[in-house]
């Protein structure tokens, strides 16, 4: 399968028309792709709904009712990726798409919000939902607040960063020796004195041949809602 769909010469529409020639029941799956692509328009049950609809297509690939090929052509035609991070929350959000009805009027309607309480244990769930004050305008920092995964606190109005994880060399020197490739994300807050000193010890350990990065790009590092501009050195 994955030999036949990253042929370079296919074009998207013939390798779509491979994947269905190999689907075990098209009509099912086709079902499945109506059903995703009527729930589009964001509200909080369509998006359950989409939700629903990967989870449901992908528990009946692996019971093997459905196969690899009628998963993979559902995710094209609803455009999503199968190993993405995106198909991966609407997968969870299905797994709780009953329990967020119960409590549709507290839930809010932001996809990246609805994941986050979807990874909830049942304590931390009541009390930020159910029993919880902000109801529909909960937002993501304060869902990840509520249930201690940031250290910063969140008001209704402030936005708060995230603060990075910090590794001890140990670990990292443990990893490394593991790993040949690596990436590197460096704050765009960072003082040029202190670039300088990154890309002069990096120039050093490339010389002695210790280490051999590419050349640097800008990127954008997402963390659902939280977006901040970082330099990515892959190393």
């Amino acid at each position: 399968m994955k030999n036949a769909l990253t042929n370079l010469k296919k074009t998207p529409f013939e390798k779509q028309q491979l994947v269905i020639s190999k689907c075990k029941d098209k009509k099912l799956t086709e079902e499945f792709i109506m059903t995703y692509q009527k729930a589009t328009k964001g509200a909080i049950d369509q998006i359950l709904v989409m939700g629903e609809s990967v989870l449901e297509v992908y528990e009946l690939s692996k019971s093997e009712i459905l196969n690899d090929y009628d998963l993979n052509y559902f995710c094209m035609s609803v455009g999503i990726e199968q190993k993405s991070s995106t198909f991966r929350k609407y997968k969870a959000i299905g797994e709780n798409a009953d329990k967020f009805r119960q409590y549709m009027d507290k839930m809010p309607s932001a996809f990246s919000v609805l994941y986050e309480i979807a990874t909830l244990e049942a304590d931390l769930f009541e009390k930020i939902v159910i029993n919880g004050e902000y109801g529909k305008d909960l937002t993501l920092k304060q869902v990840r607040h509520l249930a201690n995964k940031v250290k910063t606190v969140p008001s209704k109005n402030v936005s708060t960063m995230t603060p990075p994880i910090y590794f001890p060399p140990a670990q990292v020197v443990k990893v490394l020796k593991k790993i040949n490739r690596f990436v590197i994300y460096i704050s765009s807050s960072a003082k040029e004195s202190e670039l300088n000193s990154i890309v002069q010890m990096f120039d050093e350990y490339q010389k002695n041949g210790l280490l051999r990065y590419e050349m640097p790009e800008i990127t954008e590092f997402f963390d659902d809602d939280d977006s901040h501009d970082q330099l990515q050195l892959a190393a």
